[in-house]
């Protein structure tokens, strides 16, 4: 009788074991299932971020001299591209900051233009001609130090084609929804100099901003590149993350 209840007592405990060993079985497939699940999600939504991420800039070529000597100082002929732009396009760009805006004249005339952003709405823009030797730029009475122009001390025409622009004092005060921009070479631009009076009243909208300028490639580099995809590339990736968080 005691031999028949040890028997029991020994086939209890391996059936105990060996469930024991089945749920833990169990256990280790269902982590390792939910490992490859998050692993499999992880992988497939840097694939598809990184896929998105390429798409974040935009490479163009960039014509013209209004912008020099930031981009195309040296260019030898100013109705070909020259310098090249990567342009943010998931970036509308802050004070100072070169934009890429798609401006769309009077008369009909959609071109893409680049310059520097200067002032947005509510604020005002005066341009200081009274000084013979210097004109001077006030953003909400405030004088911009602009060490991007060639120099510093340089006179350029003020906003619209009165003689208050040659030699007086202009101002334009943005209105909600608009920008105003300027080229660095202040005397070879068209921009929202002309177009507040010439285009629309506050010169150009917000909505028409196609992004920031984070690279310029000089036409020396434009063949070989500028060795910065990869920086490109990663800042492409955290825009696309900040989107999404």
């Amino acid at each position: 009788m005691d031999e028949i209840e040890d028997m029991n007592d020994l086939l209890s405990k391996n059936a105990q074991m060996n469930n024991s060993k089945i749920r833990k079985s169990k256990l280790k497939l269902r982590i390792l299932a939910v490992c490859l699940v998050l692993m499999f999600f992880l992988i497939s939504s840097f694939v598809v971020v990184a896929m998105f991420a390429e798409n974040v800039y935009i490479y163009t070529g960039v014509e013209g001299p209004s912008m020099k000597p930031t981009i195309n100082a040296d260019a030898p002929n100013d109705s070909e591209p020259y310098d090249y732009a990567y342009v943010n396009t998931y970036q509308q760009g802050t004070y100072g900051d070169i934009i890429v805006v798609k401006h769309t004249s009077s008369s009909g005339v959609t071109k893409y233009v680049i310059k520097r952003l200067i002032a947005m709405a509510g604020d005002t823009v005066k341009i200081d001609n009274t000084d013979p030797f210097k004109t001077k730029v006030y953003v909400n009475d405030v004088l911009l130090e602009e060490d991007y122009l060639a120099s510093t001390n340089q006179k350029f025409r003020g906003i619209g084609n009165s003689l208050n622009s040659e030699a007086g004092i202009t101002e334009i005060t943005i209105k909600e929804g608009y920008i105003f921009y300027m080229g660095d070479n202040r005397n070879n631009s068209e921009d929202c100099r002309n177009y507040s009076y010439l285009d629309e009243p506050y010169c150009e909208k917000v909505e028409n901003i196609v992004g920031r300028v984070d690279y310029i490639v000089p036409h020396d580099q434009v063949e070989s590149g500028d060795d910065k995809d990869a920086e490109r590339f990663w800042n492409g990736m955290k825009e696309i993350i900040n989107r999404i968080f």
